[in-house]
């Protein structure tokens, strides 16, 4: 099973984009991706079409399985 975490950041005008993570570590916290997150808010990490990220909309962690076809 693989696992991706994804964090939405709001962008200007009601936009939001997504930075997907590959295999977060185990037992990650809200609290750190949240922290995480912030940082790279305040820090300036994402632009969009030169606007930058705003705050954090959401984050989740999500899991899917890849079955091999016989």
């Amino acid at each position: 099973m693989s696992k991706t975490l994804k964090i939405v950041f709001n962008i200007k005008d009601l936009k939001t984009s997504t930075i997907s993570i590959a295999d977060p570590k185990d037992g990650l916290t809200k609290a750190e991706v949240q922290t995480a997150a912030d940082e790279m808010v305040a820090k300036d990490f994402l632009r969009v079409s030169g606007f930058a990220a705003t705050g954090v909309k959401e984050f989740n962690i999500q899991s899917s399985d890849r079955v091999e076809l016989a």
